[in-house]
């Protein structure tokens, strides 16, 4: 299942995802995250460490994205929490990186199911931008 997500998401180009709605976004960098760690745990079983670095950078890279997406005017104390949480995230993968520790991914796996689960709850009528309703 991992690799039809890393597969999926490096298939979309991106005028596609400029067409996207911002929580068809997110969702995206969500399931791109769990795909990428799920393959950085079979990467460090088989010492692949090259591989595993260029995953966990780019997971990196994509929790940066996520904190940048954030709205601290409208997401007030949600907000501040994720961005303790991607901050988290993204210090234990360096963890991960320098130790190649699986359960420090596991652990990061952990964190984004259920953030993902919270924002797959969204109802859809507000997943959609008001300018677009």
């Amino acid at each position: 299942m991992a690799h039809i997500s890393i597969k999926k998401y490096s298939q979309v180009s991106v005028s596609n995802i400029n067409e996207m709605s911002p929580y068809e976004q997110i969702n995206l960098i969500f399931s791109n995250i769990i795909g990428r760690l799920a393959a950085t745990k079979g990467f460090i079983e088989r010492k692949e460490f090259e591989k595993k670095g260029e995953n966990i950078s780019t997971c990196i890279l994509l929790f940066g994205a996520l904190q940048d997406a954030l709205n601290f005017e409208h997401g007030g104390d949600i907000s501040s929490n994720l961005l303790s949480l991607y901050d988290f995230c993204q210090r234990r993968l360096t963890e991960a990186n320098v130790n190649n520790d699986i359960a420090a991914v596991d652990d990061v796996i952990r964190i984004v199911k259920e953030i993902k689960e919270g924002w797959d709850s969204i109802p859809l009528e507000e997943r959609i931008p008001k300018a677009e309703q």
